[in-house]
């Protein structure tokens, strides 16, 4: 009996090549971790290969844990001697050996992303760069993205000639090599590039590839073009080379990835054998059927459907919701349905397109008291940027709160450090003044230069425009002057490489702040900053294990659930606007909504939104996705919701003005209020869990308040206990 009758045929097939070049096309859900450790078992226990002559591939470190401890629960220790490794570690490997060859010792030094742009800033400053658009953490980004592409300072320079920032940025290139060979370091880029670098060495490959005759890569869609290199180079002497993966789920073209290294494999090996796995063991027939029609689109795809011996499965529930707030509402609507039904919280997960989708779902979640967490990233209101500016309007709004103060003392960055602060701070206490007053004299502070006390006076003025100015316009507007006076745009380029998805959630917090001013007439920052401070209290989730999830398509990739919610699947947002400019763009937004269907395991809902809060503006009229379209309508069912009645808007579709809200209030409505209820109608209340709002009606019975999140009616006899006045 063989180790290998444990899969199906395909799997087996695949599994039992291993001389030559083999391509598994493996779809989603098809069993591919398990063919490629029960393919190195085979080629350990039964062929007799040995175990140092394999090396297996692949991205990330959690991937090759898992293959490593499949296999060594197939053929035990001789796992261990099987090089199974992310493709950094493996190149890190080689250079800790080999490194001499290119100029380092073995004990060189990695740089991480803050160690590279420090180099980048030292060099800037010595070049005297002027143009203040020109940050080092962009710069630092541009050198990792060429080192990558393979492009040298001087190739870079011939191309950007005409362009005198591309002329600096060759220049820092050149230089930020210069010191990093010096200082015996390496970057992240340079791990793979100087990899590459060493199998240009003849001996070196020559002995890389005796080591290694036997080569498997997973997920060889996602591949960049130093990989790619790698593991040809290696492969080429005996040419027994595995690629593993599925160009229907090429997702990272925005990291570096080359759909066309798994589209032109065949191309580079011609008598490669190609094994198709498309029985699929994770989702229902009617789920599979949509991801195929989806995918079929795609020029790049190829002749590859997904079956399963599953049962066909309900069908997709496809909604239409008045807006974001609404779909918000539908989807944690559905999961309380499915909860009562018995299912747990942990069925449920909600895969969006971008971080900044996340905060709706968020705040009904908490709302509702159902617990989740955040997968790939952090809960909305937790996020970096967002605790920045949040930080800025608590400072406007209570000059006293010296903890948020000493947040943004240095953002963005004004080169006070810790030890100014302190002096700041001690300078506070001897005076018996508040941070905030301290700064205002900071002339009188001791131990600071003249710059850094013209610096703090310079902060202090500001933050006092800026409270007389909260005092006369609305939240929003105060809130566009913050970031637009403190270049909060500029520090997030210069500092973060996921700057454009920061960006996306500082809109998303300004889209915060207009829709509770739609609700709330005359909305004062006070108001506002404890609104938020309740859908941000989230400590009584921590030790919960039973949770709703939440995260982005991408990082959903390898991962299924049982239930599944596809929210935010309209045009402009999924596929994004760039889609409709290039079609590679187009192609792998396609790619990546066939990777949101394959995550459902037993049920798929797809939501999209008529209007949505862009930019802090109401943008109306939004179309379905494409993909919709695409998904053949006997497989689709329209689902009815519970609609949550929102603050009553025209018949136009928008908000009702503070005027017409007002008329609303009649004499009828005024008549309703029971005696001893201590609120009237249009008076400003708070709820310990909705948050703010405004009465609707009063009678004996209920009361009817208008929350961000809907209007709701709650029983007289505890609306009290739950209610504050403003």
């Amino acid at each position: 009996m063989s180790i290998l009758d444990k899969l199906n045929d395909k799997q087996r097939e695949a599994a039992a090549k291993i001389e030559g070049a083999l391509l598994i096309l493996a779809g989603a859900g098809s069993g591919k971790t398990r063919t490629i450790t029960y393919r190195i078992a085979h080629m350990i226990d039964e062929i007799g290969i040995s175990p140092y002559k394999i090396l297996a591939v692949t991205f990330t470190n959690k991937a090759a844990k898992e293959m490593k401890e499949r296999v060594e629960s197939l053929v035990g220790e001789d796992a261990k001697r099987v090089m199974i490794s992310t493709f950094h570690s493996f190149g890190l490997r080689l250079l800790r050996v080999y490194g001499d060859r290119l100029g380092y010792n073995a004990n060189f030094t990695i740089y991480d992303t803050d160690d590279q742009k420090r180099v980048a800033k030292n060099i800037m400053k010595d070049l005297v760069v002027k143009d203040k658009s020109l940050k080092e953490g962009l710069v630092a980004s541009i050198i990792s993205k060429l080192k990558e592409d393979g492009i040298s300072p001087d190739e870079y320079e011939t191309t950007e000639k005409y362009n005198d920032n591309g002329k600096i940025v060759a220049e820092v290139y050149r230089r930020y090599n210069s010191v990093l060979k010096n200082n015996n370091a390496m970057d992240f880029s340079d791990i793979l590039v100087n990899t590459d670098r060493l199998l240009d060495i003849p001996d070196v490959l020559d002995k890389v590839q005796e080591k290694f005759r036997y080569i498997m890569v997973d997920e060889y869609q996602d591949t960049n073009n130093i990989q790619y290199k790698i593991v040809n180079k290696i492969a080429k002497k005996y040419g027994n080379i595995c690629v593993v993966g599925d160009e229907n789920q090429s997702i990272y073209g925005f990291r570096g990835a080359n759909i066309q290294n798994i589209l032109d494999f065949e191309k580079d090996y011609p008598n490669a054998t190609v094994v198709k796995l498309e029985e699929n063991y994770r989702s229902t027939s009617v789920i599979l059927d949509a991801a195929n029609s989806v995918i079929r689109n795609n020029s790049s795809a190829r002749d590859k459907k997904l079956w399963t011996k599953k049962t066909v499965g309900e069908k997709i529930t496809v909604e239409g919701c008045y807006d974001g707030r609404e779909e918000a509402g539908f989807v944690v609507g559905e999961i309380i349905k499915g909860k009562a039904k018995g299912a747990k919280y942990k069925d449920f997960t909600i895969l969006y397109r971008t971080n900044a989708q996340s905060r709706m779902f968020e705040e009904k979640l908490l709302r509702e008291n159902i617990p989740y967490k955040i997968f790939g990233g952090m809960q909305f209101y937790q996020r970096a940027e967002i605790k920045d500016i949040v930080a800025y309007l608590a400072v406007i709004n209570n000059t006293t709160d010296n903890l948020n103060l000493a947040r943004i003392l240095n953002v963005p960055k004004r080169k006070i450090g810790d030890k100014t602060v302190e002096k700041i701070e001690d300078f506070a206490k001897e005076q018996n003044l508040s941070l905030f007053s301290a700064l205002g004299r900071a002339n009188e502070i001791a131990g600071l230069s003249a710059n850094l006390k013209i610096t703090l006076l310079d902060f202090y003025n500001m933050m006092r425009e800026f409270i007389e100015l909260s005092e006369g316009i609305n939240v929003s507007e105060l809130f566009d002057t913050i970031v637009r006076e403190i270049k909060y745009s500029d520090y997030l380029i210069a500092n973060y490489e996921d700057y454009e998805a920061r960006k996306e959630n500082i809109e998303e917090l300004k889209n915060s702040i207009v829709e509770l001013e739609k609700v709330v007439e005359n909305l004062t920052l006070r108001e506002y900053l404890e609104n938020i401070s309740l859908v941000s209290a989230t400590d009584n989730l921590e030790d919960e294990k039973d949770y709703v999830k939440l995260m982005t398509i991408h990082n959903s990739k390898g991962l299924e659930f049982p239930t599944v919610f596809v929210v935010g699947v309209e045009e402009g947002l999924f596929p994004g606007s760039r889609a409709d400019f290039d079609s590679n763009e187009l192609e792998e937004e396609r790619r990546l909504c066939y990777v949101a269907i394959t995550r459902a395991e037993d049920k798929l809902y797809m939501t999209y939104a008529k209007s949505r809060m862009m930019y802090g503006n109401e943008d109306w009229g939004r179309e379905p996705s494409r993909f919709l379209d695409e998904i053949p309508k006997e497989l689709i069912e329209r689902a009815t919701p519970v609609v949550t009645e929102y603050v009553p808007k025209t018949e136009k579709g928008s908000f009702i003005t503070e005027r017409a809200f007002k008329k609303m209030i009649t004499i009828e409505d005024l008549n309703k209020t029971a005696k001893n209820f201590p609120y009237s109608v249009g008076e400003k209340v708070m709820h310990k869990k909705f948050g703010l709002g405004v009465v609707k009606a009063v009678n004996d019975k209920k009361v009817e308040i208008n929350f961000v999140d809907g209007k709701r009616e709650i029983a007289m006899a505890v609306a009290e206990k739950f209610l504050t006045k403003y």
